[in-house]
């Protein structure tokens, strides 16, 4: 008997040194956490500064959380997310699909970069589907599969979010042959509710395709409206001040002339900016 209630007695201890360790680093491992599942997700870097949770008021504060870009795209971050707060039912914490009252994130900054027929935003939002589809499968594939497994490959806990909030956010386009310049606009704000309640919750990985969707088709949309014909224009202008060095050695090919070149760099422009109108969403001329 002396010797089992020793036993019990060390395993008692373990445990207790385990939940103080883990209260006690709580921060750095749901960091780690988003870090690791985010990149694996969205096949571009995560990184986050830090995390904040406050376990007594279910509560935590997410700082400088940002998404690189995937491969093939080169400006410094797909998205930077400011600040996220997260507001928590703790009554919720131990049931199978926790309840997350509101979730805010507050002056996110996106780069809307094009690429091939394609943006870097949008090559996320497709990466995140293809992550859910690889892992759910196909219909009816992992009905004899145990709910725990299919649960953590997809990311761990469900959630229901009643209110996601985004707001002061800002979005700027880029493009390989603009120069290095871009053209900056804001974002409206946008609301999202109820994600996962029809559902019976949402893995983490879905509840980002939600919001990334959402973010895309905002994004688009503002950027749609900005005065592309007058970035295309400083293009032109651009591409006009290496018309005089290839003047000087003949002239371009199709070209009869400096003024043939010219005009050749404007057709160029036109036509760039006749195809990220279309890219973009808004109207080609």
């Amino acid at each position: 008997m002396r010797k089992i209630l020793i036993g019990l007695t060390i395993i008692i201890l373990i445990v207790v040194g385990f939940l103080v360790y883990l209260y006690a680093n709580l921060d750095t491992i749901v960091k780690s956490t988003i870090e690791e599942a985010g990149t694996r997700v969205t096949q571009a870097e995560v990184t986050v500064d830090a995390v904040k949770i406050e376990t007594t008021q279910n509560t935590a504060e997410i700082k400088g959380l940002k998404i690189g870009n995937p491969a093939g795209f080169y400006s410094e971050q797909a998205f930077a997310l400011g600040d996220i707060s997260v507001v928590i039912d703790g009554s919720s914490l131990t049931e199978p699909v926790i309840h997350v009252e509101k979730v805010t994130i507050t002056a996110p900054s996106i780069i809307y970069e094009v690429g091939d027929n394609t943006s870097n935003i949008a090559t996320i939002q497709r990466n995140v589907e293809s992550f859910i589809s690889r892992v759910s499968g196909p219909a009816g594939e992992n009905a004899t599969r145990d709910a725990d497994d299919i649960n953590d490959e997809q990311g761990g806990t469900r959630v229901v979010i009643d209110h996601v909030y985004i707001e002061n956010g800002s979005v700027a386009i880029s493009a390989s042959f603009l120069g290095g310049k871009k053209l900056s606009t804001s974002l409206p704000s946008l609301h999202l509710t109820d994600i996962g309640r029809d559902t019976n919750g949402a893995t983490p990985a879905q509840v980002a395709e939600k919001v990334l969707s959402a973010m895309n088709s905002a994004v688009i949309n503002s950027v749609s409206q900005l005065n592309m014909d007058g970035l295309m224009q400083g293009v032109g202008d651009f591409g006009k001040s290496l018309a005089a060095p290839l003047g000087a050695l003949g002239t371009a090919p199709g070209s009869t002339g400096a003024d043939g070149g010219n005009g050749a760099l404007k057709k160029g422009s036109d036509a760039l900016g006749s195809a990220m109108k279309g890219l973009l969403g808004g109207k080609s001329d």
